[in-house]
């Protein structure tokens, strides 16, 4: 018999109630281990174990490189926002068992529960995709912080080396499979890549606006200039909505990409005072190369 939903709100809370209290989370893991077996039945897979991945582009890397020898399990679902986020019971006995983390490494709740979950978890490998970005990182600059580093295609194929590394260092054995497919990979990110320079390159206006600051690194890449509503997580001052409008105008901006997960009110103020077109776009999706594509189609058609 499968868990309740009863339950697991139960489960949940009780999660959150000795996070709190500042008990551990390892005997949290064994307290919903024991109360979530005696509902179901175990799963049976054929897969090498478990690696567990912030968000759903991590996973479809990690798959296309790993050759669907291990089950890969995203915390992040797509349309969620990866800096409020609170991974669920499942999800945290899921992390647990795996044989590796693999993490973006600047993401909100990366920085709160997985600290958690590394602690008392030590044998648990964490990869952290963001060490393999030193120099495009460092030398991007932003008026704002943006831990989208997977938008750009550019640190799309760094991430995949770094998962590629780590995955021939845990199994050695099935390493020429591993690089067989990364060099596959790199190919696809390499036609994303030429396909959004051909789109790009004869856009007259190269300013968007985002309702976040999520396309940094993809703007820094195709040499176009990104504007934010919010700022550090905070929503604009009437003031500082009024000086968007004004940039706006001024530059002509035809488009505003918006997120689900995001409040669209502010958006719709400034598409209706400027005449840009809001167009919604999930930088989380699971098809990557697809999302890319689209995110470059909107600047350039601006729909």
């Amino acid at each position: 018999m499968y868990i309740t939903q009863n339950i697991i709100r139960q489960l949940k809370a009780s999660v959150k109630y000795w996070v709190a209290k500042g008990g551990t989370l390892l005997l949290v893991f064994l307290t919903l281990s024991i109360a979530t077996s005696s509902c179901r039945s175990p799963k049976k897979t054929s897969k090498e174990g478990v690696i567990v991945v912030s968000i759903e582009p991590l996973r479809y890397f990690t798959e296309q490189i790993s050759d669907g020898r291990y089950e890969v399990i995203s915390i992040v679902p797509s349309g969620y926002s990866p800096e409020m986020y609170e991974p669920t019971p499942q999800q945290l006995i899921s992390a647990s068992g795996a044989k590796a983390y693999i993490k973006i490494g600047q993401l909100g709740f990366e920085k709160t529960w997985l600290e958690k979950i590394s602690e008392n978890e030590p044998k648990l490998a964490i990869w952290n995709t963001s060490d393999s970005l030193g120099k495009s990182m460092s030398g991007l600059k932003m008026s704002t912080f943006d831990p989208h580093t997977w938008t750009s295609p550019r640190n799309a194929v760094m991430i995949c080396r770094s998962i590629c590394s780590n995955l021939c260092q845990m199994d050695s054995v099935k390493a020429p499979l591993y690089k067989k497919n990364l060099a596959t990979c790199i190919q696809r990110i390499h036609l994303v890549d030429v396909k959004i320079h051909k789109l790009l390159e004869n856009v007259q206006c190269r300013t968007f606006v985002t309702a976040h600051p999520t396309l940094s690194y993809f703007a820094s890449d195709y040499g176009l200039r990104q504007l934010s509503i919010e700022k550090d997580g905070k929503e604009p001052t009437p003031q500082e909505l009024a000086e968007l409008i004004r940039q706006c105008k001024q530059e002509k901006v035809q488009v505003i990409l918006v997120q689900p997960e995001f409040n669209r009110s502010n958006a719709m103020v400034l598409a209706r005072e400027t005449g840009a077109h809001i167009v919604n776009i999930n930088p989380l999706n699971y098809h990557w190369d697809q999302e890319m594509i689209q995110v470059a189609k909107a600047i350039k058609y601006g729909k």
